[in-house]
């Protein structure tokens, strides 16, 4: 893969990523309007979640500091469980599970349909998932979530599994229809997210990376993703707060259209 391909492939991911646009789905749009449609391989997926993975793991340092030390500390001492970090954790691991579950289950099959005609329609459901999201509600720390609202997030997910929907978009409009508020509505998603990528990266490293990958390209691709997702995520909660979610959904169903009147 030449240096332009790989940047320009790693700042769609960051973009995607996070915004609630569907990474997957334009990645296949993209990979297929600018260089053909060949299948990606392996490495490009590692490398552009690893970018994205790190963006989350800057952004959303202290969160993270705050879960891995309440679940540790809850582990060996009951006083420690009744901190806000023991229940973050608890959160997301149990957000994390419904999409752990759904996609080693049946991963295999959407990846053969991973393609520009059900991307677009993929898309379509995404429109209509970020149409009908409300602007939050009260819930503006972890001890007001309830677990049930966790795994109704974790549910929405898993129907990221499907080509073209979006998983910030599905996770975020759940959890705003719960009653969060725009902001942990976001880092939630944003954690569950960091749980799944870093899952994806250990599946795909436990191989090691195929003979042949030139360093140039790998580390443009890794670079390229987390500075576009690092910028991402900072507009998101901007756009969150103003109540203009929904406001995606329009471009969402216009690239579906785009994508069906043009397919060859």
């Amino acid at each position: 893969m030449d240096l332009a391909r790989a940047i320009v492939l790693g700042i769609v991911q960051g973009l995607t990523e996070f915004l609630p646009v569907s990474s997957s789905g334009h990645l296949v749009l993209a990979d297929y309007y600018l260089f053909g449609g060949a299948a990606l391989p392996l490495w490009v997926d590692i490398a552009s979640n690893t970018g994205t993975f790190l963006a989350a793991l800057l952004l959303m340092r202290r969160e993270i500091v705050q879960a891995l030390s309440g679940f540790f500390a809850g582990l060996v001492r009951r006083e420690a469980r009744e901190r806000e970090g023991w229940k973050l954790a608890l959160l997301i691991l149990l957000a994390s599970f419904p999409a752990l579950v759904v996609g080693l289950a049946i991963k295999d099959v959407f990846e053969s349909i991973n393609n520009p005609y059900f991307v677009s329609f993929g898309l379509a459901l995404t429109g209509l998932i970020l149409w009908t999201a409300p602007r939050g509600g009260p819930k503006d720390t972890p001890a007001r979530v309830s677990y049930r609202d966790a795994f109704l997030g974790g549910l929405a997910q898993s129907l990221a599994i499907l080509p073209g929907v979006s998983r910030s978009g599905s996770t975020i409009t759940a959890f705003l229809h719960l009653g969060l508020s725009p902001v942990l509505a976001a880092k939630l998603s944003f954690l569950m997210y960091a749980v799944a990528s870093f899952g994806v990266m250990l599946l795909g490293l436990k191989d090691g990376l195929p003979q042949g990958v030139e360093a140039g390209p790998l580390l443009a691709m890794i670079a390229a993703a987390f500075a576009s997702g690092y910028l991402a995520m900072l507009w998101l909660f901007g756009v969150l707060k103003r109540g203009q979610f929904r406001w995606f959904a329009p471009y969402v169903w216009a690239l579906a259209a785009l994508t069906l009147l043009t397919l060859r």
